[in-house]
């Protein structure tokens, strides 16, 4: 049986988003964010707590999960590492301790996302550009994680008013006020002073909890904070490190599942401390000579506070630990003709493994606990599904042998040697082995070879026929058509059946290798930008050339790397940071704009040409961006640390229709394999 539709329903991450994120949302409407963002704009924090609370007075992990509190929460942060210790202390101790009307301590603690945009865009919301203008919240070595007990502790202990706060949380444990003893604990991890015997015995009674006894709450999300503050301290690593152990093994229900990529980047980063010889940032560097991650990133999953993918490698073994609804371990150079690529990876088992493949643009999975082969675009957006009794599965995971076989005509998966899914030359626009996985599953990938007699292409024409391949819509949630090939479109390649109905609906689509945007007739929709992106980053060494037809200022497509877009303004370039929406947590609009006139180059006006096809090409070179325009260089600027490279397609409205044609990239790839490829394709690189 096979179906095309635009739904994620790959795993527990992204198939509770619909089960559970809709319920949140009418629950709560207007959102967390649409709450507290009119008085964090007025730079009013305390009257944005206030809203929080009256919403949310007693949330739940799904809030953490499936609404924008995460977000919510992220630009609270923001908001109060602008102001000064006695400011931040005042607001947050009268928000935190019990009332005559609230008898509890009151602590929030959820992940929030990471990315944060360069400092130039605080002119954009009326602010002077400084480090922590944009400040990802942390707790301990844990970025991402925001705990208003956490600031609070930390301003207390800048005042000189620690001690004084410790002995009325200690009074209120003792009364037996709820939140009272996981604050007080966590006040023992900062300062001069604390009883770390009280914090290591506190951690190991609750991981001592057997794991069935209880579903996770937002109260352990707190006590995650106290075992991410208590790796700063020796002496108590390994109880913060059990415990977050335990914690992952509870996220079992279909509610709570979805913080297993959070907690085990947590449990990472707590061995890293505890074990390692290296600091944690190393665990968020590739290590690996000849892959390159992606995650596939939306608007929505953003304010959620998605992760972007953790991989590991150790003796020719490659770990994914955690991520976003969709990772990936691609190759760094393109291979066509004739070759087979095959490795091993698991199924099964409780800790949930379901490791797959990626080519021509396309993510298979063979899983044996269901018989079922799933298939997948680079939105996820698109699923079918076909029977295949090939994969073993087991309680504990099992290896099974994975394979994607090309020749120069057609490209082929097979589980355990059986062919499955063939495909044909569309595959060519996608031309990149990959190593898939999901946010909350944790497979191993041995074995990986390649053979036969592969090609490495000097270029990747990246759009061609009537099919996207390799490209996401999803950042905006716009539409493009799903994948076809033989099997999905019967024995002539045809169109699946409702192709024709949701024609109309398309944002993007493809005629005879011209790329178009669809212009909106309703307002509110005209108004709203549209991103189509590739999923494989960019790489050092790498540009992708593109043409749009000019007819009005709403034709132009601009590039964009990562989260910035390049404005091709007849004036002179500025750049654009993407956010979420008109919600996100940085507070910037969605028209944000900076001015870097330290980045521009060539004539002060860009040589548009009006009713004419414009040449673009953009290029990552020595660490900088460079933006050709005409075959001139218009713009050129460091990239961002830790900045996502996916190249975009942006346009600031869907007001006009646009048209982009021969879109290529190329890159500084090797003319035949690496014979240290061949050897050993998990090779790592030497630190």
């Amino acid at each position: 049986m096979s179906c095309a539709c635009h739904c994620a329903a790959q795993d527990g991450l992204t198939r509770l988003t619909d089960l559970f994120g809709q319920a949140t949302v009418a629950k709560s409407k207007p959102s967390y964010s649409e709450l507290v963002l009119p008085a964090l704009r007025e730079r009013d924090p305390e009257a944005a707590l206030q809203k929080l609370d009256e919403s949310a007075s007693s949330l739940t992990i799904s809030d953490m999960l499936y609404s924008d509190l995460p977000s919510a929460a992220a630009a609270l942060n923001r908001s109060l590492v602008q102001l000064s210790s006695d400011q931040q202390y005042e607001i947050l101790e009268e928000w935190t301790l019990p009332t005559e009307q609230r008898k509890r301590v009151r602590v929030l603690s959820t992940p929030v996302p990471t990315d944060a945009p360069p400092k130039v865009f605080a002119r954009s919301i009326g602010e002077r550009p400084r480090d922590n203008t944009f400040a990802v919240a942390a707790v301990g070595p844990v970025d991402g994680f925001f705990c208003s007990g956490w600031m609070l502790l930390h301003a207390a202990n800048e005042m000189g008013r620690l001690p004084r706060l410790r002995i009325t949380l200690k009074e209120l444990h003792e009364q037996n006020v709820s939140g009272a003893e996981e604050l007080l604990v966590l006040a023992q991890l900062l300062g001069s002073r604390g009883d770390l015997d009280m914090a290591k015995s506190f951690l190991e009674a609750q991981a001592a909890l057997p794991v069935d006894a209880t579903l996770l709450t937002s109260r352990d999300m707190t006590v995650a904070a106290i075992a991410a503050a208590a790796m700063q301290h020796e002496s108590i690593q390994a109880a913060a490190e059990a415990h977050l152990a335990s914690l992952v093994d509870r996220a079992v229900d279909e509610r709570s599942i979805g913080m297993r990529p959070f907690l085990r980047i947590a449990h990472a980063v707590a061995v890293q401390v505890h074990r390692g010889e290296s600091p944690p940032a190393t665990l968020f560097e590739n290590p690996m000579k000849f892959w390159v991650p992606a995650t596939l990133q939306t608007a929505k999953g953003i304010q959620r506070g998605q992760r972007d993918g953790m991989w590991l490698t150790h003796e020719r073994h490659v770990l994914h630990v955690a991520g976003g609804a969709a990772d990936v371990l691609f190759c760094r150079f393109p291979l066509t003709g004739e070759f087979d690529f095959i490795c091993e990876t698991q199924s099964g088992g409780s800790i949930g493994t379901d490791g797959g493949l990626v080519y021509g643009g396309l993510h298979f999975q063979a899983t044996g606990r269901n018989t079922t082969l799933s298939v997948w675009d680079a939105d996820s957006q698109h699923l079918v599904n076909r029977h295949s009794p090939f994969a073993r599965t087991g309680t504990q995971p099992v290896f099974n042998r994975v394979s994607i076989r090309s020749t120069t005509e057609t490209s082929q998966f097979e589980s355990n040697l059986h062919p499955i899914w063939f495909d044909d030359e569309i595959a060519q626009t996608s031309p990149w082995i990959g190593l898939r996985s999901s946010g909350t599953k944790r497979p191993v990938f041995r074995n990986l070879t390649l053979t036969g007699d592969p090609v490495i292409p000097r270029q990747v024409n990246l759009i061609a026929g009537d099919e996207l391949r390799g490209w996401q819509s999803s950042f905006y949630e716009e539409v493009q058509l799903p994948f076809r090939n033989k099997v999905t479109g019967g024995a002539d390649g045809s169109a699946p059946a409702d192709t024709e109905a949701n024609a109309g609906e398309l944002d993007w689509q493809v005629q005879s290798g011209v790329l178009l945007g669809t212009a909106k007739e309703n307002a509110d929709e005209a108004e709203k930008p549209g991103l189509l992106r590739y999923e494989r980053p960019l790489l050092d060494g790498e540009s992708i050339a593109y043409q749009f037809f000019l007819e009005e200022d709403a034709s132009i497509v601009h590039p964009a790397v990562g989260r910035m877009a390049f404005l091709l303004e007849p004036t002179g370039m500025r750049v654009r940071w993407l956010t979420t929406g008109g919600n996100d947590w940085t507070t910037l609009p969605m028209d944000n704009t900076a001015l870097e006139p330290l980045s521009r180059r060539g004539p002060r006006s860009l040589p548009l040409k009006q009713d004419a096809y414009n040449d673009v090409r953009i290029e990552i070179a020595g660490g900088k961006v460079l933006v050709h325009l005409n075959e001139e260089l218009v713009y050129q600027r460091d990239l961002d640390s830790g900045a996502s490279t996916q190249f975009g397609l942006y346009r600031s409205s869907r007001s006009a229709p646009t048209k982009i044609q021969n879109v290529v990239m190329k890159g500084d790839w090797p003319e035949t394999i690496p014979e240290e490829f061949l050897a050993n394709p998990a090779a790592t690189i030497d630190r």
